[in-house]
């Protein structure tokens, strides 16, 4: 009898997480996608939504926050759920599993599920991400509070009623064989609705070794209902699963619809005024990290050689492209960023306000050999109230920021030749769109109704930040040249125009390459060969 209302439990359980059965919802297609969730469910439009991006120099270290105790995580015997829910591949946890420590209150596993990409190619479909990188998949551990409520349906919809672990998946070259069973019961679980029963899991053999390190913030369910119920704990330290455990998570499932499962992540929302908490001192790009009085004791030091430096380019006049007629044309133009330093970057000296509400952003880049698996800051907008005020940075993945809200447009591009990027934006609606080599992709939506800040600084090639001005992480390495910017959305015939080799492509009235004045610092080079024979 206990186990007959155990099952019952469960059932109950995977259908208070789908959602309202006589309401259908999609990440991407439909009515019903996720841009138009919070028609039929109000809180997925709420100040509190996750997943969100967790910017470490924002982070907040708190050095008396609690590791977690887990029990009940080990190996075990029993019959553990599979199923195939048409949105995830989730597996019914019994109810022995319990955080008992490090959290307020007593915490009781209900179940575990997954989110991954694999559409065109694309190769992250993590929810959270890290800086604007999204991992290549996402576990998710769902406990209620069973300190408080006597089941998951009376904490879902509480504050503090739910607590979900996530853990990022990493790709590598090993199989990871606490992993193999569960890769291999996909297949029993192919259509949406089909279950399967585990006779063996081993919950904490899925998890990596640290678990110490970890972000921590309140958050929602990342699906409708989208209640703002959650602690959301989320660990720095990636699982490794092989390249091809990886491809089978994507293609094995099918959705309610009978289409292949992928995709099946939310987009950052905003994080609004709330705070991330972090057990640790994150790392801020590369390297191992120092203390604040460090960093800034050493900032102060680079930024004295950095100021030398560029005053001595300036004064040379050879990185400024002026006259005393005014400013002249130089075409062809390229500059060359050869590495990959603090000291590279490119200040743009622009007349236009950039207090923009629309604006398209376009480019042509070659980066350099070696470098296509990375992501490369090309334009960085930093304000006094937001270091990604603006920034575009292109790599495996095209990743766009406006008033520090992020979004990522995923491609198939694996050229290393020039390309042809251009972006464009409007306030009313807040809808993106990418442009490569003349294509455009689907369309992506953040900061509806924004107005992008005035009075900043705008540099080429690097990433901005609050205690220097510029970094190192995720610098340009390569070539780039026709970058220019409009304060208003382009045609498609005047974005595909920008592919042109004819003198006579219009440049942009915020940024006129070639026209407006530009300084360049630490060895960029600027050179005449250009993408045109």
């Amino acid at each position: 009898m206990e186990l007959f209302t155990v099952f019952i439990y469960f059932i109950f359980v995977d259908m208070a997480f789908a959602g309202t059965n006589a309401i259908h919802w999609s990440y991407k297609e439909g009515d019903l996608d996720q841009m138009h969730w919070s028609d039929e469910y109000p809180e997925c439009g709420g100040q509190n939504q996750s997943p969100i991006d967790i910017q470490r120099r924002s982070v907040r270290h708190d050095p008396q926050m609690l590791h977690l105790e887990l029990l009940g995580y080990e190996a075990q015997k029993g019959n553990f759920r599979m199923t195939n829910n048409g949105h995830s591949v989730q597996i019914a946890l019994p109810p022995t599993m319990v955080i008992a420590g490090g959290l307020p209150d007593r915490y009781t596993a209900v179940q575990m599920h997954l989110h991954w990409g694999g559409w065109d190619l694309e190769a992250s479909g993590a929810e959270h991400t890290i800086d604007g990188i999204r991992y290549m998949a996402e576990l998710h551990v769902v406990h209620y509070n069973s300190d408080k409520y006597a089941s998951f349906a009376e904490a879902k919809d509480k504050p503090g009623g739910l607590a979900v672990l996530a853990f990022f998946y990493e790709d590598g070259h090993f199989e990871n064989t606490y992993y193999s069973d569960f890769i291999a019961n996909l297949a029993k679980v192919k259509y949406a609705g089909q279950s399967t029963n585990l006779p063996n899991l081993n919950v904490r053999s899925m998890f990596p070794e640290n678990l110490n390190h970890f972000f921590r913030y309140q958050g929602s369910l990342t699906t409708p209902p989208c209640y703002e119920s959650i602690i959301w704990t989320v660990f720095d330290t990636p699982i490794t699963l092989s390249h091809n455990q990886i491809r089978k998570l994507e293609s094995t499932l099918m959705d309610n619809e009978n289409k292949t499962l992928w995709n099946d992540y939310r987009i950052a929302q905003p994080l609004n005024d709330r705070v991330v908490t972090s057990s640790f001192l994150p790392r801020l790009g590369r390297g191992t990290f120092c203390r604040q009085e460090e960093i800034e004791a050493k900032l102060l030091k680079i930024e004295g050689l950095i100021t030398s430096l560029g005053s001595h380019i300036h004064s040379d006049g050879g990185a400024v492209v002026t006259s005393r007629k005014g400013p002249r044309v130089i075409i062809p133009m390229v500059l060359h960023f050869t590495e990959r330093s603090v000291g590279s970057y490119v200040k743009v000296h622009h007349g236009h306000s950039m207090a923009l509400r629309s604006f398209s952003v376009c480019m042509h880049v070659r980066t350099h050999t070696g470098a296509v698996h990375t992501v490369h800051t090309v334009l960085s907008y930093s304000t006094a109230g937001h270091d990604n005020e603006l920034v575009v940075a292109v790599g495996y993945e095209v990743g766009l920021w406006i008033g520090n809200e992020f979004v990522n447009f995923p491609h198939n591009l694996q050229s290393r030749g020039w390309s042809s990027y251009c972006l464009t934006w409007a306030s009313h609606s807040g809808g993106a769109e990418l442009w490569i080599n003349g294509m455009v992709g689907e369309e992506q939506y953040l900061r509806s109704g924004y107005e992008l800040q005035a009075g900043g600084t705008l540099v080429l090639g690097k990433d901005q930040d609050g205690f220097l001005g510029v970094s190192d992480a995720d610098a340009f390495v390569g070539q780039m040249t026709d970058v220019n910017v409009w304060d208003y959305v382009l045609s498609a015939s005047e974005i595909r125009d920008q592919m042109s080799c004819e003198s006579s492509a219009f440049r942009g009235n915020v940024l006129s390459w070639g026209v407006t004045h530009l300084s360049l610092y630490g060895g960029v080079q600027l050179e005449a060969e250009h993408r045109c024979p």
